[in-house]
């Protein structure tokens, strides 16, 4: 049984044709979807005496970013070793974010100190300020100590690099908590 070669070539102009009107539908459902969320999209950048701050909003939900020249140790819930130095070429700083209707927040406080004082010498310091904390080991010499409790986490990062401990203290979680 012969088959027709214009049936064949109609149903493959048929179906190419379908290909290619979805890929326009689809091309401009990209398009659309691209636009919406450049006329929804907000940032703002601001600079003030504390450092700069970049506020994004967006349909789902908005993300504060805000550097610290100054950071206040006590925001981190942290104590600061004893003679450490600020390292200013990191700075600090705080992520806020804030999802749908719920206003959600979430916020990253973090600093970096350095001090001419041994990796243990630093570590015994923390162990006995806060001695609750868990303290593991990382590659290289590292310690990490961490502590969690209502919603939010508390981090103490103590390295050797280029001849000094570096100090990392960071909170992570709800704003009010930090």
């Amino acid at each position: 049984m012969k088959t027709n070669h214009s049936e064949r070539g109609g149903v493959l102009a048929g179906v190419l044709a379908a290909i290619l009107i979805l890929a326009a539908l689809a091309v401009v459902g990209v398009f659309m979807a691209g636009m919406y969320l450049a006329d929804n999209i907000h940032v703002e950048k601001t600079k003030n005496a504390k450092g700069e701050s970049v506020q994004v909003e967006t349909p789902i939900g908005s993300m504060r970013v805000q550097q610290y020249q100054k950071l206040d140790p006590k925001l981190i819930g942290v104590p600061v070793y004893p003679g450490a130095v600020r390292e200013d070429r990191n700075g600090a700083a705080s992520f806020d974010f804030s999802f749908d209707s719920a206003h959600k927040e979430f916020t990253v406080l973090a600093a970096e100190y350095s001090t001419n004082d041994s990796v243990d010498k630093v570590r015994e310091f923390y162990h006995r300020e806060l001695p609750h904390w868990i303290i593991s080991t990382k590659r290289h010499g590292g310690v990490q100590m961490e502590y969690t409790e209502d919603g939010y986490k508390r981090i103490v990062s103590i390295r050797e690099q280029d001849g000094q401990t570096r100090i990392g203290l960071a909170s992570i979680g709800e704003p009010a908590a930090n």
